[in-house]
């Protein structure tokens, strides 16, 4: 009686098993990260419900070796190319000396001046200020800096000194999207 009460036993936690798939939570196994982008508009999740801000987490509806590539959205400081958008550039003529002078070689625009520091305006001799509200990306935000330099021109007719000033407000970017293969699988 004991052994045909074990076999019972075993049989039905063997049914049980089989008619619900084996029953183990699904397993989210993902690959390394890929940094994507800063804009959402450049990115594409194939995930379930395609939510780029959020992860994606395997469920019971995800069967066994499900794969899809899932994006999601990071708070922090994107690669140093995409760390900051140009809201405005203007270069105008100035009867001034040229204080503070470009230090950049090139062409004074604003790409040749952020790249001269290193994609860094956190403190720098060429911030100007100015209010956020000129610009509603800014007022969002408060993470605008407007930066300027001066570049010597030939002296007036006169003799007065002149320059070329380069003006830029950049707002600063502050979340990017990351992307990763993903597969489900059964925990064992």
């Amino acid at each position: 009686m004991k052994k045909f009460l074990f076999l019972f036993l075993i049989l039905g936690a063997t049914a049980i098993q089989a008619a619900d798939g084996g029953s183990k939570k699904p397993q989210t196994v993902r690959e390394a990260p890929q940094y994507l982008s800063t804009d959402g508009a450049a990115v594409e999740d194939t995930c379930p419900g395609n939510d780029i801000f959020n992860q994606f987490f395997c469920s019971s509806k995800e069967k066994p070796g499900f794969k899809c590539f899932d994006v999601y959205r990071v708070q922090g400081d994107p690669i140093d190319t995409e760390r900051y958008t140009l809201l405005a550039q203007t270069l105008t003529t100035e009867n001034s000396s040229a204080e503070p002078a470009c230090t950049f070689e090139g062409e004074l625009t604003c790409d040749n001046f952020l790249k001269a520091l290193n994609y860094n305006l956190s403190f720098s001799w060429f911030i100007d200020n100015f209010p956020t509200s000129s610009f509603p990306e800014c007022g969002k935000t408060y993470s605008c800096t407007r930066i300027s330099c001066l570049k010597g021109l030939p002296p007036a007719a006169n003799g007065s000194p002149q320059s070329a000033k380069l003006t830029c407000v950049f707002k600063k970017n502050q979340i990017y999207f990351l992307g990763t293969p993903l597969t489900c699988q059964n925990k064992r």
